[in-house]
């Protein structure tokens, strides 16, 4: 085969763009850092790489929601140990109450004081988390007419407790009633692959306590139940300082004050359970957000040492390729002339 000066420069040529198509790639790492510039330089690191940007995307989710979950689990344990603290208050004030020394006036200021308590309670089962009620269920808001806000415990005509707006007695609670669709609803947090988890407690929760018989004048049961909540509870204790009733009937509320106490400890409790499990959670998330960092750095970044490395190889191999081109390519005719 003959092989003629313009096979010769030819080839030339080709090697030549070769090894600075090499250079180029190289010198592009050591200036951007990266592996590659194009997909389809590494299409095994640009699948690991966009993994791991998914997996830290996620997890940057489910870190932001962790740290909202741990605001209101906050904000709910202090209105719960609010609630304690009334009804620890009450418990005081009952205990005063039922002794034979008091007299009437002592009586009526004593009633004064549990009246205060018992509206303070209301205020805090309606505590809210800026602007949204922390125990409403999905009713955060409030129910808006006529530009006012309604929370979602209130007081109706008869001084009985309403949540959203329905009584709270033995036929909203029963099953059918009024209130069984609402007693579920509370807010949750996506906190994980997989994990809900509640970040307050529902209204119906907080306050009720079941039902009790009511008993006659000599303690004899009626045959007739009614629901017991905890605002109840106060209420009952301050009608019946109120009017002044003996020490004896006035102390059967310590009973139903103590349940009360620990009704509510026992949420906070559970509360406290909750705050834990988000604190291994942020832990873990951590730690994944560093291995998942490290897996992105392996996939997307170059090695510079090494870059560098082949960049002087191939910089040696350019300038080589270079001075035996000056060799190959014949001279022209002005440089013969010359």
């Amino acid at each position: 085969m003959r092989v003629t000066n313009s096979m010769l420069v030819s080839n030339f040529m080709n090697n030549l763009n070769t090894n600075a198509s090499k250079l180029d790639k190289l010198q592009s790492q050591l200036a951007t850092n990266r592996k590659y510039a194009h997909m389809s330089d590494d299409p095994v690191s640009v699948i690991y790489s966009q993994q791991a940007r998914y997996k830290l995307s996620r997890l940057a989710d489910y870190h932001q929601n962790v740290s909202v979950s741990k605001g209101w689990l906050q904000q709910t344990e202090s209105g719960l140990r609010e609630l304690n603290d009334i009804l620890t208050s009450a418990y005081e004030a009952c205990v005063d109450a039922s002794t034979d020394v008091k007299s009437a006036t002592d009586k009526e200021n004593a009633a004064k004081y549990i009246k205060q308590l018992r509206d303070q309670m209301l205020h805090t089962l309606n505590t809210a988390y800026g602007d949204k009620f922390i125990f409403g269920g999905y009713n955060t808001t409030g129910v808006t007419e006529n530009r006012a806000t309604t929370p979602p415990f209130t007081i109706n005509a008869d001084d009985k407790l309403c949540y959203n707006g329905i009584e709270i007695n033995i036929a909203s609670m029963a099953a059918g009633g009024a209130l069984e669709d609402l007693h579920g609803d509370v807010l949750t947090f996506d906190v994980g692959i997989g994990i809900e988890m509640p970040v307050t407690f529902n209204g119906i929760d907080v306050v009720y306590m079941g039902t009790e018989e009511i008993m006659d004048a000599d303690g004899n049961p009626t045959g007739t139940y009614r629901t017991k909540d905890i605002f109840s509870i106060m209420d009952q204790l301050y009608k019946d300082v109120l009017a002044g009733k003996p020490a004896d009937e006035i102390a059967k509320n310590i009973t139903d004050l103590q349940a009360g106490q620990q009704h509510i400890l026992g949420l906070v409790a559970e509360v406290g359970g909750r705050d834990n499990r988000l604190d291994i959670l942020i832990s873990r998330y951590e730690q994944d957000d560093i291995n998942y960092t490290q897996m992105k750095s392996d996939a997307e970044d170059a090695d510079q040492a090494e870059v560098i490395m082949n960049y002087k190889m191939a910089e040696a191999v350019y300038k080589a390729a270079l001075s035996a081109g000056a060799f190959i390519i014949q001279p022209t005719l002005m440089d013969f002339l010359r």
